[in-house]
C-alpha cells in the first residue's frame, strides 16, 4: 500500500475546542431534533419522532427535577408498518432529506404482520434494492415518504455516512454470497445514480461479518468488522483513492460504541453506556509514551504506521459529571434503554436516551423488566465539549458543560420495545446542523 494512502488529511477535521474559562455561549435559536425509532414484536417496524426544541439558559434544579417527574407527550410524525417495509433498514441524512435503504424483507407469513399488509404483498427479494426518501423541511401536511431511485443490489444489516454530499452505503456480508454482489455503494444525487464501489477484503467478505461501527477521519472511513467468533477488526475505506486496507485495532477502539463522532482531533461516543471521549494525552505525556513505544514503531507496517500515529497518544475518558453533566444521569428510571451521541456543530452535542418503566417490583425480574410495555421515555440532553481534562482515582475524565434538557413520554397501542435506529437535526441554532449525520 502506498505510503500517501494513509495520510489522513485532518486539516478540515481541525476544530478547536473552548476552555473551561472561556465557554461559546449557548446558541438562543430553535432547532428540530428527529429520532428514529426500530421496534420489535410489534405490528410497526419504525417510528418516527420530531422534538421541536428552544435552546435555553441551563435550566434551574427544581425545574428539571419537575420534568423529569412530569414528562411532556410526543407525538409521531411517521409511521412504518411491520413487512410493507423492510427490517433492519438504515436510515442517513443528506441536507434536510431522510434516506431510508436496505434491509431484509421478512417472510410473509410473519405472525407480527398485519393482515391488511399480506394483502399488498407480492414476490419479493430477500435483499430488496429499494430506497425511500423524507422531506423533513417540508410542511407537516406536505410529508410522505417517497420512493427514490434503487441501488444496485440489496442490503444486509447495512451502515451508512455521508462525506462529500454523497452517501456511502455497506452491506453486511454472508459466506453464500453471489462473488459478483455489490457490498458497497455510492449515491450521488447530483446526478441520481448509485455508483458500485470496490468490495471489502476477502477475508471478510468471505464469511458472515457484521458491521458493528464506523467513523470517518479525515478522508478516511475506519469500519469496525465483528467477525465469527467474535473476533473484531478495524478497516479503513481511502474516500479519494476508493481502497481498502486493513489495520490492527487498539483496545479502546475495540470498546468504543455507539454513534462515534470525530471532531477536534477526538473521537466521542460510548463506552460500556457511558458518554466517553479519546483525548489526546499532553505533550509531556506525549514525550513519554514515545519513549517507550520507539521500539514498537519500528516493527509497524508503513500502510499501517500513520493511523495508528493518529491514536497512539489517545486515551479513553469519561465525560465528567461535573459542570451540571449529572443531567446525563438524572433521566426517570428506564429498562431495555438505548442511546445516541449526535454532534451539532461548534462542540455541541446532542445525547439521547430513551427506555420503558421498570415493573413496579424493584426485586422483579432483577430489576430488568418492563412494567408498561406500551409506555418510553425519552430524555434529551444537550452540552459542549470543553478542553479540560483531568483524573480522579485512576479515571480519566473530560470535561463538558450542560446547556439544556428535555423529557418526553410516548405512549403508543402497541408493544413499545426497541431502540434507536438514528438521530437528525436541523435547524438554525447551528451553523453546521444540516449537515450533521446519524447512523
Amino acid at each position: 500500500m502506498e505510503a500517501e494512502m494513509m495520510n489522513l488529511d485532518l486539516s478540515k477535521e481541525a476544530e478547536s475546542l473552548p476552555s473551561e474559562s472561556d465557554l461559546l455561549p449557548g446558541p438562543s435559536e430553535r432547532y428540530k431534533l428527529y429520532i428514529l425509532f426500530l421496534h420489535v414484536y410489534s405490528p410497526v417496524m419504525y417510528t418516527l419522532y420530531e422534538v421541536d426544541m428552544p435552546l435555553h439558559p441551563p435550566p434551574l434544579s427544581a425545574v428539571q427535577d419537575d420534568k423529569i417527574r412530569n414528562p411532556r407527550p410526543l407525538t409521531r410524525i411517521l409511521q412504518l408498518k411491520t413487512g410493507k417495509y423492510a427490517d433492519e433498514m438504515c436510515c442517513v441524512q443528506l441536507g434536510s432529506m431522510l434516506y431510508f435503504l436496505g434491509g431484509e424483507n421478512l417472510d410473509i407469513d410473519d405472525p407480527y404482520i398485519d393482515e391488511d399488509v399480506k394483502k399488498e404483498l407480492a414476490v419479493r427479494d430477500f435483499f430488496p434494492k429499494d430506497v425511500y426518501c423524507f422531506e423533513l423541511a417540508n410542511d407537516h401536511n406536505c410529508r410522505e415518504l417517497k420512493a427514490s431511485t434503487a441501488m444496485n443490489c440489496g442490503k444486509a444489516s447495512p451502515l451508512a455516512f455521508v462525506a462529500d454530499e454523497k452517501i456511502y452505503v455497506i452491506g453486511c456480508s454472508r459466506w453464500d454470497s453471489d462473488e459478483n454482489f455489490a457490498y458497497f455503494e455510492m449515491f450521488d444525487p447530483k446526478v441520481d445514480n448509485w455508483i458500485i464501489l470496490p468490495n471489502p477484503p476477502p477475508q471478510i467478505r468471505n464469511v458472515n461479518t457484521i458491521w458493528v461501527g464506523h467513523v470517518v477521519v479525515g478522508r478516511k472511513a475506519l469500519f469496525t468488522a465483528l467477525l465469527p467468533h467474535e473476533t473484531e477488526r478495524l478497516y479503513c475505506f481511502d474516500l479519494d483513492t476508493h481502497k481498502w486496507a486493513n489495520t490492527s485495532i487498539p483496545d479502546y477502539l475495540g470498546n468504543f460504541s455507539g454513534d462515534t463522532q470525530f471532531v477536534g482531533r477526538r473521537l466521542y461516543g460510548f463506552q460500556y453506556e457511558k458518554v466517553a471521549a479519546l483525548v489526546p494525552l499532553e505533550e509531556e505525556e506525549e514525550k513519554e509514551e514515545e519513549v517507550e513505544e520507539e521500539e514498537e514503531e519500528e516493527e509497524e507496517e508503513a500502510e499501517d504506521k500513520e493511523l495508528q500515529q493518529l491514536f497512539k497518544h489517545h486515551r479513553l475518558h469519561q465525560v465528567s459529571e461535573e459542570m451540571g453533566m449529572d443531567a446525563i444521569f438524572n433521566v426517570p428510571p428506564q429498562v431495555q434503554y438505548s442511546a445516541s451521541l449526535l454532534h451539532l456543530g461548534k462542540m455541541y452535542f446532542c445525547y439521547v436516551r430513551t427506555g420503558m418503566p421498570p415493573h413496579p417490583d424493584p426485586n422483579f425480574g432483577n430489576g430488568f423488566v418492563t412494567g408498561n410495555d406500551k409506555k418510553r421515555f425519552i430524555s434529551i440532553v444537550i452540552f459542549q465539549a470543553v478542553r479540560e481534562t483531568y483524573e480522579k482515582n485512576g479515571t480519566r475524565f473530560s470535561k463538558a458543560n450542560f446547556l439544556h434538557s428535555e423529557h418526553y413520554e410516548v405512549n403508543t397501542p402497541f408493544p413499545n420495545r426497541g431502540f434507536i435506529k438514528g438521530c437528525y437535526v436541523l435547524g438554525s441554532g447551528y451553523p453546521e446542523s444540516s449537515k450533521q449525520i446519524s447512523v
